[in-house]
């Protein structure tokens, strides 16, 4: 099955070269495959990541559903973004389950859709399982990850992106600091797509 073909060209495009690869990945799976689809904030990877679950028929689950109520106090040598994200939450509510077959509940955290937060929300599990937001593939939840794709957008184009979705009160440059950090020191990628205009062509690795 294609992406939705309403998706903007680079999105479209991503999307569907994700889902080929996913294909081929889940031939070689002997379980349940879990997928994360990471990037920079503004980047396009929950529209691709939206396109590809809906096309593969996969369980979707957003890392910005385990946003920090409130940015944690954590030691000096804690992992870039560690604050922001609770990742232990999103392993047991989320990843664990999802990944053993069985169902996956929890409350809702996501920052952009503050009318939403504290709704129960239930994943049924399913064969594939897509896990997109910044630091889907971060170390602490990499074991429960099978492939990652890392989705490419122009700085400009990203930061357009996130001015018309966060207001200048709740812009946060400790945020885009603590995300530039965690890409500079993330692991290699399975698989890169570009999310915006006049991004770098998409490739294996």
């Amino acid at each position: 099955m294609s992406p939705a073909p309403d998706l903007p060209a680079p999105e479209a495009a991503a999307a569907g070269r994700v889902v080929d690869h996913i294909t081929r990945w889940r031939r070689d799976a002997s379980g349940v495959l879990v997928v994360a689809i990471d990037g920079h904030g503004g980047s396009g990877k929950t529209t691709i990541a939206r396109a590809v679950a809906k096309a593969t028929g996969a369980a979707l689950i957003h890392t910005d559903d385990f946003f920090r109520d409130e940015r944690a106090t954590l030691p000096a040598d804690a992992p870039p973004l560690a604050d922001y994200y609770d990742w232990s939450a999103l392993r047991r509510l989320a990843l664990e389950p999802l990944r053993a077959g069985r169902e996956a509940a929890f409350r809702r955290r996501h920052w952009e859709e503050p009318e939403a937060i504290g709704r129960r929300i239930v994943v049924a599990p399913r064969p594939i399982v897509v896990v997109e937001g910044v630091t889907a593939c971060a170390p602490a939840i990499a074991d429960l990850v099978d492939r990652r794709v890392l989705v490419v957008t122009p700085e400009a184009e990203r930061l357009r992106r996130l001015h018309g979705r966060v207001s200048d009160e709740d812009w946060d440059e400790d945020w885009l600091a603590a995300e530039r950090v965690y890409f500079g020191s993330a692991p290699s990628f399975h698989l890169v797509v570009s999310g915006g205009t006049t991004a770098a062509a998409d490739r294996d690795r």
